[in-house]
């Protein structure tokens, strides 16, 4: 909407059109590459503004394809954080586990000799591979970013995070990632509140204020109303 609104038109003057102009490159310099790539992916998963009307076809199906890709890397994490859990869990309990390896140590390891590649595996073997079928945390992430698709938009006034929190059992994996995104705030202007507060806070006047009282009088300020 901005962008729309700060075209400049025939009925411009001078220093209205470059105004405007100035406008749209900073605009244009803080939104792209990977920063506006990811908060396109933290307004996809607000289920109020899922539908991204202001992106054509293509960048439409880019960001659902790098959520389910994100999707997919959390579930791989969570099968190996599982995986080491199992295996610690295993190991301790088997008592006979640290003698087994100990008598392994000391037998010679016996290992079949790689056989002998082709010449055509010689040539390409680094730069081919046949296409690998699709694994269960493919199929999972895809089918729930289809499903969450298919959902219809919330009203403006809705909660995305209550929304979330009552989906959150159907989309475990999006679920997961919209916590991790909706909780990044929209603007600085928080943080910038509060270093203008630490500046009022140390001063010249307060020099030697330990660092641990000085977090507490910021928290106290911004926290408490007085």
């Amino acid at each position: 909407m901005i962008e729309q609104s700060m075209t400049p038109n025939d009925g411009d003057s001078t220093t209205v059109a470059n105004t405007k102009t100035a406008i749209l490159t900073n605009i244009a310099n803080r939104y792209s590459g990977d920063d506006f790539n990811y908060l396109l992916e933290c307004t996809v998963l607000d289920p109020r503004f899922r539908t991204l009307p202001h992106l054509d076809h293509d960048q439409y199906e880019a960001v659902f394809l790098r959520v389910q890709n994100k999707a997919e890397q959390l579930l791989q994490k969570q099968a190996t954080a599982e995986e080491r859990e199992g295996g610690a869990a295993g190991g301790a309990h088997c008592p006979t586990h640290g003698r087994e390896e100990a008598v392994r140590d000391d037998e010679p390891e016996l290992t079949e000799p790689a056989p002998k590649k082709t010449a055509l595996e010689e040539l390409l073997g680094n730069s081919f591979s046949t296409e690998p079928e699709e694994s269960n945390s493919s199929k999972q992430a895809e089918r729930e970013v289809e499903n969450y698709r298919k959902e219809a938009s919330i009203p403006l006034s809705g909660c995305p995070l209550k929304w979330w929190q009552e989906h959150c059992s159907q989309y475990p994996l999006l679920s997961h990632l919209a916590k991790a995104c909706l909780s990044v705030p929209a603007t600085s202007v928080p943080s910038e509140r509060i270093f203008s507060t630490a500046g009022d806070i140390v001063n010249a006047q307060r020099s030697q204020l330990l660092p641990e009282n000085v977090d507490m009088l910021i928290f106290l300020k911004k926290n408490m109303a007085v």
